[in-house]
């Protein structure tokens, strides 16, 4: 997992990445994507390659912006795209 240094605490209330995001990502996303295997080129190891996104939708996470992010309404979805 990588984290950034020197990178200040998240703010109260505010989601912090690595403590309670990447956790669920490394529990259910890493098989289908990190490193080399990673589908759709879309890596989920780390923050900036979640940020960075796939070969499709641009970023998949958009911080303050969940119902946006281009990951929850996949893993929402009903359709072929669903995660």
């Amino acid at each position: 997992v990588e984290q950034v240094k020197g990178q200040a605490a998240a703010p109260a209330g505010a989601v912090d990445f690595f403590k309670q995001v990447q956790p669920i990502l490394d529990a259910h996303c890493a098989g289908c994507h990190t490193g080399g295997k990673a589908k759709g080129g879309l890596r989920l190891d780390s923050r900036t390659a979640a940020l960075d996104g796939g070969k499709t939708d641009g970023p998949a996470i958009v911080p303050g912006k969940s119902a946006d992010s281009p990951l929850l309404l996949r893993i929402k979805s009903d359709g072929r795209d669903q995660m």
